[in-house]
């Protein structure tokens, strides 16, 4: 009794094989998620480049950095699917054996006995497999400068996923591209906030606009401390020296023969040092004016001890003049 079903049990040995097919989208990307657990961010990659170029041995988290097999970057939708279809086929496959073993009971019955049984089974013995249909298109399309591989994010990326590569120029343009983002959607995140605390919706936007300040400062020296090395006739670089203008200012000078002064007004220099001054009295003086501020920034609008105030259009304005710069740095290699 029961021989179809412990046949297939045997057969299985404790373990199944399950295979699902992983379809990629109208674009031909297909859908990967970091396996870092304080991560798990979405991303894309070109199907013929995860083929043709990508590693068994090391894929890149183009969010984190992570590194891990080509295996384990699996989305959970994609995981979660292959389980409950496995369960499925596993269901389906016992549901056969077991209307099998029904039929071979009943047909097993003596026709003439003054006592009759018969077994039947309702449960599952069909199964579908089903392929796993891939996330919404990603707008954001990049393709690594090093190795070419191609794939799609949403937000800011800064490593390829192929080849790990940290590209300056991507990681520069999407920190000025997150900056304006914060400032052109405060008016929205400050009526979300509002509906709970208007006090909080001013505390969050205000941080906001001062976290702008450093963003702009740290995206401008790590491309300076990348491009720079890259010139024939380089030297070694101090630590930190593009935090200080003027001194990053003569590195340039003395490399290639031009500088900040060269690429923007002498109004956007002056603002500019304001800027570098305000990320530095927002880290080390919580926002307090002291007479250093006054002295290197030359902003006549503080005295001592009053707080630093950062306006949208200060942001605005500091982006647009080191989005300037930068791409005159770029264009150096």
């Amino acid at each position: 009794m029961f021989e179809n079903t412990q046949r297939m049990l045997a057969q299985m040995n404790g373990s199944m094989t399950y295979k699902m097919d992983i379809l990629p989208d109208e674009d031909g990307y297909y859908d990967k998620e970091c396996p870092n657990d304080d991560c798990l961010s979405k991303f894309k990659v070109n199907v013929e480049d995860w083929r043709n170029l990508f590693s068994d041995e090391a894929v890149h988290c183009p969010f984190c950095g992570h590194i891990a097999p080509a295996r384990s970057w699996w989305t959970t939708e994609q995981i979660q699917q292959a389980q409950r279809q496995a369960r499925d086929q596993l269901a389906a496959q016992l549901g056969q054996a077991l209307e099998a073993d029904a039929m071979a009971f009943n047909c097993s019955q003596p026709r003439k006995s003054f006592f009759k049984m018969s077994m039947s089974y309702s449960g599952r013995t069909h199964f579908v497999n089903l392929p796993a249909m891939a996330l919404a298109e990603m707008e954001q399309k990049i393709q690594c400068e090093k190795c070419g591989a191609r794939y799609a994010v949403i937000g800011s990326a800064f490593y390829c996923p192929c080849c790990g590569h940290n590209s300056a120029k991507l990681t520069f343009r999407n920190t000025i591209d997150k900056v304006r983002a914060k400032i052109n959607n405060l008016d929205t995140i400050r009526r979300a906030i509002e509906a709970v605390s208007r006090d909080e919706a001013a505390r969050t936007c205000a941080s906001l606009v001062e976290t702008s300040i450093p963003d702009l400062v740290v995206a401008f020296q790590r491309l300076c401390e990348c491009v720079y090395p890259q010139i024939d006739g380089a030297l070694p670089l101090k630590r930190n020296v593009f935090q200080r203008l003027d001194d990053g200012n003569k590195l340039w000078h003395d490399l290639v023969g031009v500088g900040y002064d060269d690429w923007i007004t002498v109004k956007q220099y002056a603002n500019l040092k304001k800027c570098f001054q305000q990320r530095h009295l927002l880290q080390h003086q919580d926002g307090i004016i002291d007479q250093d501020y006054l002295i290197k920034s030359g902003d006549t609008r503080y005295a001592i001890g009053q707080r630093l105030i950062i306006s949208i259009d200060d942001v605005l304005n500091y982006a647009d003049i080191v989005e300037t710069l930068g791409e005159y740095i770029l264009a150096l290699i």
